[in-house]
């Protein structure tokens, strides 16, 4: 199966100017437990009950391993170490930060070199159709292509802006509310089912 990606950027990336481009991939969701007992069944002779037995006593001896400092490797996948923080940022020079202002910040994985060629030679990627991530519009552009839809279908709404300019809900209606409150727009209708409309320019500056 194919890992779907888009190619995405951060405007004026580190306030240098330049958009940074990056690749945002859509991970498909875990393996479930069922999952992962059926494929290692499905090559090994473990019953069930031993292979749960395996994975408790793996995550046991990870969690010693690990909460005593020490790196957890497993071989022919990679090395697992524990990452760790200060608990509250002060002013206490280095020499004065106790053992109980540090925290577990999480565990980190260094794949072996075997496990990373095997991933690299089996990956393939194809562009994802969709996306979560609102489209970029300018407001000049955005607010041209709202007049060119109002004038064929007589009124907007939050929907056609997701729907039509690939914008995510909260972003359609911050758009929305900047042009009715700048006088753009007019709105009509509930809360939950708001119709915009093209504001009426005064008549003979009234």
């Amino acid at each position: 199966m194919n890992i779907k990606y888009n190619i995405e950027s951060i405007k004026n990336s580190e306030g240098t100017g330049r958009d940074r481009r990056y690749v945002r991939l859509y991970e498909n969701a875990p393996l479930n437990p069922n999952q992962l007992e059926e494929h290692i069944r499905n090559h090994t002779m473990l019953t069930p009950g031993a292979l749960h037995g395996v994975l408790d006593t793996l995550g046991d001896c990870m969690a010693h391993a690990l909460s005593g400092g020490t790196r957890f490797h497993l071989p022919g996948i990679g090395y697992f170490s524990l990452g760790a923080r200060l608990d509250k940022a002060d002013n206490a020079a280095d020499d004065k930060v106790r053992g109980n202002q540090i925290k577990v910040d999480g565990i980190k994985f260094r794949p072996e070199a075997r496990l990373l060629a095997r991933v690299k030679r089996n990956a393939r990627f194809e562009r994802a159709r969709y996306s979560t991530r609102s489209r970029q519009y300018t407001e000049a552009e955005l607010l041209a292509k709202i007049k060119d839809y109002i004038a064929t279908n007589g009124s907007i709404t939050a929907r056609v802006l997701k729907t039509e300019f690939k914008l995510r809900e909260t972003t359609a209606q911050k758009w929305l509310r900047h042009f009715t409150e700048t006088g753009v727009l007019r709105r009509d209708g509930a809360a939950n089912s708001r119709v915009y409309f093209l504001a009426q320019p005064a008549e003979n500056g009234k």
